[in-house]
């Protein structure tokens, strides 16, 4: 039997939250503060035939489906966090109601306290390095010593030997590339995660924005106080401009909710 209603749950809040303002929720419903004891949760009174964990597991492969859900869901998350923070909860966070929810809540307000502490005034950032392979393979006699002096070689060489050389420079400027790209990809992450709060390197897979012709070799987040967000911006500016020169290009996202960075 399918409950009437469920309490959908965005993320726990500080009380006092002010949600006057919030935008609409999942299943276009409205969001409201509810008590958590200690704390305070976003949530949202959503259709049980709608969002019930049959249909939440038949339809999660649905991207159709899932998609105009995830918006909302982050949508409010996103409002919620530019206006004074929150600790989120995955997508489909559901309660059968609010007695249910404080009995989750409560036993957690230690690991909540921590939580808020150190994402307080704080945004989380993404960053996604591809390397272009077809830019840096152009470009693999400026990222590799030994393929500028094969190329110095081949250019003087006759013609039956210049095209073993070519073969052999081609060869090896595939590993010259792929070295490159991860050493200039892990020296970016170097030079940011010390005026970062907090970062870390995420799984290498790639998004359905990530093009054809390029590949993946850094997927990071970082957690970013607002105070120094400026520094931040800065260092990444330069990372970019040397970076882009030989064919990386830097994918930078947010401000978001820190969900990387809360258990």
């Amino acid at each position: 039997m399918t409950a009437s209603s469920l309490l959908y749950v965005y993320g726990v809040v500080q009380p006092g939250f002010d949600a006057s303002s919030a935008p609409a929720g999942v299943e276009e419903q409205s969001v409201a503060v509810v008590d958590a004891g200690r704390y305070a949760v976003l949530a949202s009174r959503v259709p049980g035939d709608a969002l019930a964990p049959q249909v939440v597991e038949q339809r999660s492969g649905d991207m159709e489906w899932v998609g105009p859900r995830a918006l909302a869901h982050d949508r409010v998350m996103t409002w919620a966090q530019e206006r004074g923070g929150i600790v989120p909860m995955p997508m489909f966070s559901l309660w059968s109601d609010e007695a249910a929810m404080r009995a989750s809540i409560t036993g957690r307000e230690t690991a909540l306290a921590d939580a808020f502490g150190r994402i307080a005034g704080a945004d989380e950032y993404g960053l996604r390095v591809h390397r272009n392979e077809r830019a840096m393979l152009e470009r693999a006699h400026e990222l590799d010593p030994a393929i500028a002096a094969l190329r110095q070689e081949a250019d003087a060489a006759p013609p039956g030997q210049r095209y073993l050389l070519e073969r052999k420079i081609a060869e090896q400027s595939k590993q010259a590339v792929r070295a490159a790209s991860q050493r200039i990809a892990k020296d970016a992450y170097a030079a940011l995660q010390p005026i970062a709060r907090a970062a870390m390197v995420r799984p290498l897979t790639p998004s359905a924005a990530t093009p054809d012709d390029a590949t993946l070799v850094l997927n990071a987040a970082f957690l970013v106080e607002r105070a120094r967000f400026d520094a931040f911006r800065a260092e990444l500016t330069r990372q970019l401009g040397a970076a882009e020169a030989l064919g990386l290009t830097f994918d930078f996202t947010g401000p978001w909710p820190p969900y990387n960075f809360v258990a």
